[in-house]
């Protein structure tokens, strides 16, 4: 674990599951490599502010301007390779794996009851789905709410922050393919000053809405992929002002609702802080 001066885990490197996991690894690898060669890639998902590389998006999101949460959504093509990725076994073996490491290593985050509006992390998911039925997840053992397929063929994020991202928990970060990790694909904690090796076939927890991080380049003739999970902040608050957006909040006559919201807004950052578990 890496831990501050308080105790608290910050980031986990959970590593791999420690039965035969080859298998799982090689399946993961070519079902990438299919979707990389199946789908047409515009620049708008090659080019971005996080990387040069391939990438696939799903499942559950709210920010940016929407107005209530929605499928993040995708071509026809792109969306029956999306389909196929998300059931297939070794995609379902690598998020169980992740479930279980996240309930051991982040339980607080996994099961405690927020404070105030916001309801255990699990649950945003379904209550969001409960409120909205048309909308679908990506595993039903997965609490994370949108995952991301980064194809390669030689993924290494940039520098960058994803401020969208749930400030109140962890994303989960997985990596595979051909890389010597002692020369490359180091995750790099700009905050922490840490670069950290991450071996393929492993997986690490990070906030990645408070750390700037990214990856070391790998070697020429090398080839790298990664999977993450994460969940958008504006599904905490759309759940927590029960299906209001602040505007709709701003505009309405209730002085109540307007000074709760900008109660939990200001205590959300202790309240935060009390879900990251701490190593005696």
């Amino acid at each position: 674990p890496v831990v501050d001066v308080q105790r608290r885990v910050i980031a986990y490197l959970a590593g791999q599951p420690r039965d035969n996991f080859i298998p799982v690894r090689n399946e993961i690898l070519h079902l990438f490599e299919h979707a990389r060669q199946e789908c047409m890639f515009t620049e708008k998902y090659t080019n971005t502010r996080r990387g040069i590389f391939a990438f696939l998006t799903c499942g559950i999101s709210f920010g940016g301007g929407q107005v209530r949460p929605g499928n993040l959504r995708a071509s026809p093509c792109h969306q029956t390779v999306i389909d196929e990725i998300r059931g297939n076994w070794a995609i379902g073996r690598l998020v169980g794996f992740i479930d279980h490491a996240l309930s051991l290593h982040f339980a607080m985050i996994y099961i405690e009851s927020y404070t105030g509006a916001f309801e255990e992390y699990e649950s945003i998911l379904t209550q969001t789905i409960r409120r909205i039925p048309s909308l679908h997840c990506n595993w039903s053992r997965s609490p994370f709410a949108s995952a991301m397929f980064n194809l390669g063929p030689t993924t290494s994020m940039l520098h960058h922050r994803d401020y969208l991202n749930s400030t109140l928990g962890v994303c989960a970060i997985y990596c595979d393919s051909n890389f010597d990790y002692t020369h490359g694909g180091h995750l790099v904690l700009w905050d922490l000053k840490l670069a950290i090796q991450f071996p393929p076939g492993s997986t690490i927890f990070i906030p990645s809405a408070l750390f700037e991080h990214s990856n070391t380049v790998i070697q020429p003739g090398e080839t790298r992929i990664s999977f993450t999970q994460y969940l958008a902040a504006g599904l905490f608050w759309w759940i927590g002002t029960k299906g209001k957006t602040d505007r709709e909040i701003n505009e309405g006559d209730c002085t109540i609702e307007k000074v709760s919201v900008c109660h939990r807004k200001e205590t959300a950052w202790s309240r935060g802080l009390k879900l990251f578990s701490k190593r005696l």
